[in-house]
């Protein structure tokens, strides 16, 4: 049976197991068997160390605009288990201040569904960053159980009153708008070039994409933006639409890649759709790694509470997200999809100045 299309269906999907930094065969698995549901011959995918490379080719040849997500949410791995508990080792950002005392639950390292395989609650924090965490069991692994990895015990994906509540909406969502702006282009046979990248490892230093462009499999002439949800700042608040990411915390962004956004939020605010901008401070994404790699590159985000589970509030809880937002997430990307092969951006720019070359190196 075909599945429901979507991106809350699709993002009920990608949270029906867990996933943590290296450890997103599970959750790439659900990503891959909506796309054969949903995309099938239309797209191509390509496998890579780093992730997942999702390609529509409805424009022909040339450059394509690409939306890079993660799969990944800041989790646990377990260092050493017995009966009792297990030592842990933090990897993302959680808000360390909060974790003493939270309940986790522990998974194999390819789990099948959210059922743990035992449940806990840590100790206090380490007295050294990085240092290890201690968790003691609530309810104990049954002898023979391959724990591999523990998450917050947080719900995986609820919707109440306009709100998308979970344990990681930081950044399955941002795989989920990503996948569901292809299926809109795919279906309409739109004449665009649309790549979806689902990278590995972003929690932990942008692995999966770093991996992906030393490797040199992405192209210099395609232009990226970086999809995810991030922290509510003053001019970037939920209900209030998408927000163009004019930066993060360590770079500014590509200004032409801007000004399509720019335009494509344009059409959208005169069709009743709102969309913010605004430089966003509160972390870094992985618009930072294509910059500085020298790729065009860009972002765009959904204004997120709770991030990373707690970084805002008083105790560890469930992001959340406006439905509404989400929805214009992906109205922003399409329109900016369709407007992007009339642009002369970075890709167009380049091969317009070799064929220059090309007629007239002869004379040098």
């Amino acid at each position: 049976m075909k599945a429901e299309p979507g991106v809350l269906p699709l993002f009920r999907r990608l949270t029906s197991i867990p996933t943590a930094p290296f450890r997103e065969a599970a959750v790439s698995g659900k990503a891959l068997e909506w796309i054969r549901a949903n995309l099938g011959a239309r797209v191509k995918v390509r496998r890579a160390r780093g992730g997942f490379i999702v390609s529509y080719r409805g424009a022909g040849p040339g450059p394509a605009l690409c939306l890079a997500a993660h799969l990944d949410h800041p989790a646990f791995d377990l260092l050493k288990v017995s009966r009792a508990g297990a030592a842990a080792r933090l990897r993302g950002g959680l808000p360390p201040h909060l974790l003493a005392g939270a309940r986790v639950e522990a998974f194999a390292r390819a789990p099948k569904d959210n059922r743990p395989l035992a449940r806990g609650v840590l100790g206090p924090r380490p007295k050294k960053d990085g240092g290890p965490w201690t968790i003691r069991w609530t309810e104990a692994p049954k002898a023979g159980a391959k724990l591999d990895f523990a998450v917050l015990a947080l719900p995986a994906c609820e919707v109440s009153r306009g709100w998308l509540l979970s344990r990681s909406v930081d950044d399955l969502l941002g795989c989920a708008i990503s996948l569901e702006a292809m299926r809109r282009l795919a279906k309409a046979r739109a004449k665009v070039n649309l790549t979806v990248l689902l990278n590995r490892a972003e929690e932990v230093g942008f692995i999966g994409a770093l991996d992906m462009l030393r490797s040199e499999i992405l192209s210099a002439r395609d232009s990226y933006l970086s999809i995810e949800s991030s922290r509510e700042l003053p001019g970037s608040k939920p209900g209030r639409g998408p927000t163009i990411r004019l930066g993060d915390k360590a770079t500014a962004f590509d200004p032409n890649l801007t000004a399509l956004l720019d335009d494509a939020a344009a059409v959208l605010r005169g069709r009743g759709t709102a969309v913010q901008r605004l430089r966003l401070t509160g972390g870094t994404c992985e618009a930072t790694a294509y910059l500085a790699f020298g790729y065009e590159a860009g972002g765009v985000a959904i204004p997120l509470v709770n991030y990373h589970n707690g970084w805002g509030a008083r105790a560890v809880a469930p992001e959340k997200v406006r439905l509404s937002d989400v929805e214009g997430g992906v109205r922003l990307l399409v329109e900016a999809s369709k407007l992007f092969g009339a642009r002369v951006l970075r890709g167009a720019l380049r091969e317009r100045l070799e064929k220059r070359h090309d007629r007239e190196r002869g004379a040098l």
